[in-house]
């Protein structure tokens, strides 16, 4: 029997609601983006061999500094700990990849970093990384480095910036991202039809901060009515849940308020299980945007995808892994997508399936790492699990219609409202009496003031007690001092 420490925000062996997946502070259970159960939901798969227990570490280590005496508890504990990466070398992660660093290097255990990635902009160089966050980069990597044979970099930039920083392509091996291994090599993508009518149902994802991007959303969404637009960021999941958006609307353009046409038309979805969202995407023709496991989650579906790709973690992926892509930019946001689906080769994806497999194979190899494609290592008990689960399926909109709607709705607000006593404790928005001041007293909270009152008389009492048993005691204190001197 082996205990494995796994990065990750939940198992998914674990069925939570959206409701308890939003819920996890200080952001949803998946991270803030749910891409990345695409690739975590994938390891955890491989390396869940029979007899191995695998332990999400709800990515506490990499949020507050850990203690010497959970370091050494965890030493004791677990075998390994096996750490599913995503772009975490940006400058936006620098202080989670610092304490994930310091963590690291304390640990007496294997450690195994799988499909970690650099960030750049396409028209900017790795020389232009700035020198703090390269030596960031480079302790984390040698921090790595000490407790497994090589690292796994999710392609030739990330690899190409690891040589500036000292390591040879011998402890640093691309191969690519892990979710696309989730059992095996992946087939060919094949198109359900040659082309693209009014129909087609169209699978639209995309990123906010990307030039234009609002553009491009409202042109695919408006040329295929059956499209839906897959969102990942839990923002959005707080959108369809509450009908409330955490970030700002700065671009309200995008399908990221509830005044949006998308949003009052039902037509946004949100997966919080990797399992759902594939199923979900197999009913689609055709997916195209500018996320990469909206991408991903597509081939991995089956279905023919066109990523977009508009910055170098993109590129690299769509490169190495032969993801059928165009470099935003050279991609006008009113391109026709009926001419872009046409003009794509999606045979090429299929053929390079079997190369990244194996060499992603062979990494795990070379870090000892027990998997389900040894011989004997087999898991077939897992998928069953899973299957077996009841994960929740697409998550809409308030606005969505019909029985489910309703059921969806009754559900949301029995989490909301969480009853009697969650509204004693929630007194905001509640009704205030005109004699009332600041807060309107109910019976309980009289009642608890009542309460209140005659404690606080009680302890008045006591502390007058006191003060009284105080002045008696000093007068006898002083007569038995005095008669011990008489003595």
């Amino acid at each position: 029997m082996s205990e494995i420490l796994f990065r990750a925000g939940k198992s998914p062996l674990t069925a939570l609601t959206p409701e308890q997946n939003l819920a996890v502070g200080p952001s949803a259970s998946f991270g803030r983006n749910s891409g990345n159960i695409v690739f975590y939901s994938s390891v955890h798969r491989v390396v869940s061999v029979p007899g191995a227990t695998v332990v999400p570490d709800g990515y506490r280590f990499e949020r507050r500094h850990t203690s010497d005496a959970t370091v050494a508890e965890i030493n004791e504990r677990f075998d390994r700990y096996v750490v599913p990466l995503a772009d975490a070398f940006r400058a936006s992660f620098a202080d989670n990849l610092a304490r994930l660093t310091d963590f690291i290097e304390r640990l007496t255990i294997p450690v195994t970093v799988i499909g970690v990635g650099a960030s750049f902009r396409l028209n900017k160089s790795i020389d232009s990384i700035d020198p703090t966050h390269a030596k960031a980069v480079q302790r984390f990597v040698a921090a790595v480095l000490d407790h497994s044979a090589c690292i796994g970099v999710r392609g030739e930039t990330t690899a190409a910036l690891l040589r500036t920083l000292g390591f040879d392509d011998k402890h640093v091996q691309v191969i690519g991202c892990p979710s696309l291994f989730r059992a095996g090599p992946l087939p060919g993508l094949a198109k359900k039809s040659p082309v693209l009518g009014p129909d087609s149902r169209v699978a639209v994802h995309f990123t906010p901060h990307v030039r234009a991007v609002a553009r491009f959303v409202d042109n695919a969404t408006g040329a295929f009515p059956r499209s839906r637009v897959i969102a990942q960021r839990e923002a959005r999941l707080a959108l369809l849940l509450w009908g409330e958006n955490p970030d700002p609307i700065d671009k309200p353009d995008l399908p990221i308020h509830t005044g949006h046409r998308l949003y009052r038309e039902d037509r946004i979805r949100f997966f919080v299980d990797a399992t759902p969202w594939f199923d979900y995407l197999r009913t689609f023709d055709f997916a195209v945007g500018t996320r990469v496991h909206g991408t991903i989650a597509a081939v991995n579906a089956g279905i023919p995808a066109v990523l977009l790709a508009h910055d170098s973690r993109t590129v690299e992926l769509a490169e190495y892994h032969g993801i059928p892509h165009r470099v935003w930019g050279t991609f006008k946001p009113s391109d026709d997508l009926t001419r872009l689906y046409e003009e794509t080769d999606f045979d090429a994806f299929g053929a390079r399936q079997q190369v990244t497999f194996d060499r992603y194979v062979d990494f795990l190899a070379a870090n000892d790492l027990p998997n389900v494609y040894q011989p004997g290592r087999e898991n077939p008990a897992y998928d069953v699990s899973l299957a077996e689960l009841g994960l929740p399926g697409p998550i809409h909109s308030l606005t969505q219609p019909g029985e489910a709607g309703r059921d969806a709705l009754i559900s949301r607000l029995t989490w909301l409202r969480q009853g009697y006593r969650g509204d004693m404790a929630r007194r905001e928005l509640g009704y205030v009496g005109p004699l009332d001041g600041d807060s309107v007293a109910t019976d309980s909270e009289e009642q608890a003031s009542d309460s209140a009152d005659a404690l606080a008389a009680v302890v008045r009492a006591k502390k007058r007690f006191d003060a009284g048993v105080t002045a008696v005691k000093r007068p006898l204190a002083a007569a038995r001092k005095a008669l011990r001197k008489s003595r």
